[in-house]
């Protein structure tokens, strides 16, 4: 947390908005101000963000989903191709960052990225410091910057310190929200690059777009250009992705395949969890939440509201209420709490630093000693390693890709786990239902990869009944069942983790079943008359 003190120095002059352009609010009534020059500026808050992600600096692993990406990750890093080589059901972004890392570490370390997330997240403090000082003055700069820091880690471990999805977009998405309120033709395509990166990290910053378009509308003299061309460079960052990954496996999985994650009539204890999730970011960000209603409505913050509703709409859509979402909610409800820090007294400041200090110690402290995901899977890597090479795949069914990460392979099957083949969600009734939200096409395609280059090692943990997959054997989906009987030998159990070693290869015209779920008949399997051909998933 980086608080201002009471210094005063000479006033900073904002910036002057084109001729009826409204770039925001004008400088309200002049207050104490820094004297720290800006390269001290960036320096101090540079280094309270890492310092806040110290303990990410400290241990690997936060939460499984770091693990998928790092699995994700390896595969690129080793020449795979995104969403045929490896899937999951996310954006690109954040795999190929960890991919970078691999590469430039030679490692499968990843606390490089924690690191490369604390200095992203001081920078995104760093823009929304600069158009809080260009729009309300140096205090609002160094309550912006602040607020974003102490607000990042003020969550539980899981969410404040793993190099996720939703905290690597953080920076470009407070890019997006500055450079679209500048006005200017080049500021606008700027937003729109930014606002792709985001969405490139983390599909749901695409819900910001109205809100983007409005602000380049708003302060671009109201011509229709200014939102066109931030529409239209959003547009043209999201489909370079095509450079790097097949487009049309990306828009599936990272839009289209998420139909079913998203429909609300099977989700259960809604309420109770909403509640939860909601009091949770509450008691961390009071401070923040204070000042956004302290500031009060001013038109020329509208755009702010926009992308802040876009934020809570990320956090309610499928009903599961996740930490991490909150972060979309966090650069525009910044920007806003920092703005009305005019409107507060001296006393009230310094009670509202004490708050914010508070949530951000705790979160920090709470991060040193988390105890998910410490379980020491030694035993089953040894096993792993010991029949397989670095260049095999082997399979997990479940959802612990840590084991990929651990280990080093890559996932047989291709998909990084196997919930979107079982149709198992947060927020709902484990069981056999649970297949009729299985993402489209996913069993078709694991069933191709597994053909096509069977894993030498296929490891079933719903015998160890790992995340709930007791619920979900093998049997459960007939025609994985019957690819283990025909083409693998049981070698033993490990952790109560059923080990699978491949026996015979499947011939080139085995029949692979083809299957879909059906409403009426659950899941409905034919044949085809032999492996899909290469490349297709």
């Amino acid at each position: 947390m980086v608080v201002a003190p009471e210094c005063v120095s000479a006033p900073a002059t904002p910036a002057t908005p084109a001729a009826g352009a409204e770039s925001g609010p004008r400088p309200e009534a002049p207050t104490s101000k820094w004297s720290l020059g800006s390269a001290g500026f960036t320096i101090l808050v540079m280094g309270a963000a890492v310092v806040s992600h110290l303990p990410g600096l400290d241990r690997q692993l936060f939460d499984s989903d770091e693990a998928a990406i790092a699995t994700l990750g390896n595969v690129a890093a080793r020449g795979g191709v995104l969403y045929r080589d490896a899937i999951d059901r996310k954006p690109p972004l954040a795999p190929l960052l960890y991919a970078a890392s691999f590469i430039v570490t030679g490692t499968r370390d990843l606390r490089p990225l924690h690191l490369l997330l604390a200095l992203g997240i001081g920078g995104g403090a760093l823009v929304l410091a600069a158009e809080a000082r260009r729009i309300a003055g140096a205090r609002a700069g160094w309550w912006a910057a602040g607020l974003l820091v102490a607000g990042a880690v003020s969550a539980r471990p899981a969410a404040a310190q793993a190099a996720n999805y939703s905290q690597l977009a953080l920076l470009p998405a407070c890019g997006a929200i500055v450079a679209a309120r500048r006005g200017t033709a080049r500021s606008a395509v700027v937003g729109g690059v930014l606002l792709g990166l985001a969405v490139l990290t983390r599909q749901t910053w695409v819900l910001g777009l109205p809100a983007a378009m409005l602000a380049a509308w708003m302060t671009g003299e109201r011509r229709p250009s200014r939102p066109a061309l931030l529409a239209l460079a959003t547009a043209a960052t999201i489909g370079a992705v095509a450079l790097v990954v097949p487009f049309g496996a990306f828009f599936r999985w990272t839009f289209t395949a998420n139909a079913s994650v998203l429909q609300m009539s099977q989700s259960v204890h809604v309420a109770q969890r909403a509640w939860f999730s909601l009091s949770l970011f509450a008691v961390g960000h009071i401070a923040v939440v204070w000042l956004a209603v302290r500031r009060g409505f001013h038109r020329a913050d509208l755009d702010l509201w926009l992308w802040l509703a876009a934020g809570v709409a990320s956090v309610a859509m499928g009903l599961r209420f996740f930490d991490h979402y909150w972060f979309q909610v966090l650069p525009p409800l910044c920007l806003l709490a920092a703005l009305g820090i005019a409107r507060t007294s001296h006393p009230e400041r310094l009670l509202l630093a004490a708050l914010v200090a508070w949530a951000a110690i705790s979160g920090w402290e709470a991060a040193w000693t988390a105890p998910g995901f410490t379980h020491d899977w030694s035993p089953i890597v040894a096993t792993i390693r010991a029949h397989t090479g670095p260049s095999d795949r082997i399979t997990v069914w479940g959802s612990v890709p840590e084991l990929y990460w651990l280990s080093g392979r890559a996932p047989g099957g291709a998909i990084v786990i196997t919930d979107f083949v079982v149709g198992r969600t947060a927020g709902r009734a484990n069981g056999p239902q649970r297949l009729a939200d299985a993402t489209p096409g996913a069993l078709d395609g694991y069933l191709t990869s597994l053909y096509r280059s069977p894993p030498k090692l296929f490891l079933d943990t719903s015998t160890a009944g790992i995340r709930s997959y007791g619920h979900y054997p093998t049997t459960l989906v007939p025609p994985v069942a019957q690819f283990l009987h025909r083409y693998y030998r049981e070698i033993g159990t490990t952790q109560r983790v059923a080990v699978y070693l491949l026996r015979t290869r499947p011939p080139p015209t085995a029949p692979r079943p083809t299957c879909v779920v059906q409403p009426a008949k659950g899941l409905v399997c034919g044949r085809t008359g032999g492996v899909a051909k290469k490349g297709r998933t």
